[in-house]
């Protein structure tokens, strides 16, 4: 994986952020749990794909195992 695509999807995981702190408010006024749900899990991308360094390291791993079969 390139270092430029790496920074895009960097980019769009901060997207992520923001509406995964969106989801939690909605939840908070109308307590609706898909709103918890997909709050959670917006925010749990952004943690795991804010930096562009560990999007390369799991797209090496990855390509590494597809090498070895």
């Amino acid at each position: 994986m390139s270092t430029q695509k790496a920074r895009d999807l960097s980019t769009a995981s901060w997207i992520n952020l923001i509406i995964g702190v969106y989801n939690i408010y909605c939840f908070s006024i109308g307590h609706l749990m898909f709103n918890l749900i997909i709050g959670v899990l917006n925010i749990g991308v952004w943690v795991f794909f804010r930096n562009p360094k560990t999007i390369i390291m799991l797209s090496g791993i990855n390509s590494n195992k597809n090498h070895q079969r």
